[in-house]
């Protein structure tokens, strides 16, 4: 699939962006935009992942001391 993309992708643009100008194919604009839009739902997943789990800890040393009790 990602072959076939590129091959019919390979006309050159312009791309402006904040602090510099870039001269790429469209497959490869496509291939960092998807790139990057993993990374950044990767982190958000672990962000969230992440929360959870200290609250699950929190939640665990609050049942065991209570246990104790």
């Amino acid at each position: 699939m990602a072959i076939a993309v590129g091959s019919q992708n390979d006309a050159v643009i312009s791309v402006n962006y904040l602090i510099a100008k870039a001269d790429m194919t469209i497959a490869t604009l496509i291939a960092i935009a998807l790139g990057l839009g993993v990374i950044v739902g990767v982190l958000a997943i672990l962000s969230s992942w992440l929360t959870l789990r200290v609250k699950l800890l929190r939640v665990q040393a609050k049942l065991k001391k209570l246990q104790k009790e």
